[in-house]
């Protein structure tokens, strides 16, 4: 019992020490009905093939084969009022002072496994599965060019957005340690990262001091896309102790490793409109022709270069630990907290290589080569993060079982100097879940739901972090909410 109240005091010193609670950042929690439905207070449970995630010791403990599948459905329903001026005054095009909304999209997050006991050295007990341990999905329309700058040409309207999904393929061993008392478990993870990520950015004109540099014609408008993969590898371990017939204690560790993304870039820069400098003699006695340098940045043209792009992905590891109690043979509660080390992520910086796609003096003028084809630095310094929950879970008459739980997460984010609506976790988030699972022989079929809901963060000023003298933020009002909705179904056998 001394084990016990030691991870108990453990589980309250992290809840009392944290400002606020949870892994945050883009981890995923949606792997599971039982989880999702107990706000992620699963790991000293873990009896079903969603084990494989929340803790691979518990395939040792499960009597039958399994497999199974869960969909979460995910609608990120967001919020941003920009205050984005330049120097706090200079309007660039951001649609300023009022309430825009991230695309309204329900996301899907599928995922799916198998278990089965092999008679190998005693009895050991093998699975495979497939999850996003990994996901965030999210896209904004903040910025318009304006008229005075080029009355002409317009930009796509996924200007601001992230789409990053890790997903594991995991080949997990677990069995018995000590009689009836513990047990360990092993995922040996192959993992496959996708990312789709965009940015609007406000370079500096590189005609300095000439007519060619006039507000608002001194920042050139750039939109970039950046579209790749990459492979990887991880680990993710577990151990379940059965220190009484009702008390369960489960510990985790997952690390991941770093992930090379590689893929492709589009870069393009909507250039000034200035028809005054394009006549003969120009505005200022100057005649800008055609194919001239100087001409690109007057005529109002859509300059375009594609590139092909590495960018490295610094997952973070985290570290777990959970409490079941069987309060009776038909109630079950349980308490979990997990650790974070999100100071490990700082962002995504990508490398160009391989540029093709510039023609005339964007080509040929090695100033111009240089501009339009910069590398672009997307830094972030979070902090590691911990998250706390609870879950109750209530079998009734071997037909219906209810889960419910509720959980504070810690943003890693929440007081980044870098923060974006690309990466959206804005500070201490309540999570409330609840959910029914319905047994038909060897069949389950659920149903879960949970609402998190996000304080407001006021973001102001901005900041260059790394000296490249583009904004590493966005300022603005930022508020948000998730809704989730999860389907699942188990078949034993």
């Amino acid at each position: 019992m001394s084990i016990v109240r030691f991870s108990a005091k453990i589980l309250v010193i992290i809840a009392l020490l944290s400002p606020s609670l949870a892994a945050g950042g883009f981890e995923n929690f949606s792997v599971g009905i039982q989880a999702r439905g107990l706000s992620g207070a699963f790991r000293a449970i873990a009896d079903d093939w969603t084990a494989a995630y929340y803790n691979p010791a518990g395939y040792a403990l499960i009597q039958d084969n399994q497999m199974g599948g869960t969909v979460g459905l995910i609608h990120l329903r967001n919020e941003l009022t920009p205050d984005y001026r330049l120097g706090d005054v200079y309007e660039v095009g951001i649609f300023n002072d009022v309430t825009n909304y991230n695309k309204h999209e329900i996301y899907n997050n599928p995922s799916g496994g198998f278990l089965v006991r092999l008679p190998v050295m005693g009895e050991t007990v093998m699975g495979l599965s497939a999850y996003q341990p990994f996901d965030y999905n999210i896209t904004w329309k903040l910025y318009d060019l304006p008229l005075a700058y080029n009355d002409v040409l317009s930009v796509p309207g996924d200007q601001f957005s992230n789409n990053i999904d890790v997903v594991a393929f995991q080949l997990t061993f677990a069995r018995e340690i000590m009689e009836e008392k513990a047990y360990f478990g092993l995922g040996l993870q192959l993992l496959r990262a996708d990312l789709i990520y965009t940015n609007v950015l406000f370079r500096d004109n590189p005609y300095d001091g000439t007519p060619l540099d006039v507000r608002p014609w001194d920042k050139i408008t750039e939109w970039n896309k950046n579209d790749g993969k990459g492979w990887g590898f991880g680990l993710r371990g577990g151990l379940m102790v059965d220190l009484t017939d009702k008390l369960n204690l489960g510990f985790t560790a997952a690390l991941p490793f770093d992930i090379t993304l590689k893929g492709s870039s589009m870069l393009a820069y909507y250039m000034p409109l200035n028809a005054d400098l394009l006549t003969p003699g120009g505005a200022d006695g100057v005649d800008y022709l055609p194919g001239t340098p100087e001409y690109l940045f007057a005529s109002g043209s859509l300059i375009t270069d594609s590139a092909d792009f590495e960018a490295k992905l610094k997952l973070p590891a985290s570290f777990g630990m959970g409490l079941a109690y069987s309060l009776t043979e038909n109630l079950t509660l349980s308490l979990d907290g997990e650790y974070t080390l999100w100071s490990k992520f700082d962002g995504l910086d990508f490398v160009f290589s391989n540029h093709h796609g510039l023609t005339g003096a964007a080509d040929t003028s090695t100033m111009l080569q240089e501009f339009f084809t910069e590398d672009i630095s997307n830094p972030v310094e979070w902090k590691d993060a911990a998250k706390v929950a609870m879950g109750v879970r209530y079998d009734f008459r071997d037909r219906l079982t209810f889960l419910a739980g509720g959980s504070m997460d810690q943003s890693p984010a929440e007081e980044a100097l870098e923060f974006k609506p690309q990466l959206m976790d804005t500070g201490t988030k309540y999570s409330y879940s609840t959910g029914v699972i319905y047994h038909h022989g060897q069949w389950d079929f659920g149903l879960a739901g949970s609402i998190t809901t996000y304080p407001d963060l006021a973001v102001d000023g901005l900041v260059d972090t790394d000296g490249d003298d583009l904004p590493d933020n966005f300022t603005g009002e930022y508020k948000a909410n998730t809704y989730e909705t999860v389907l699942s179904f188990n078949y034993r056998f």
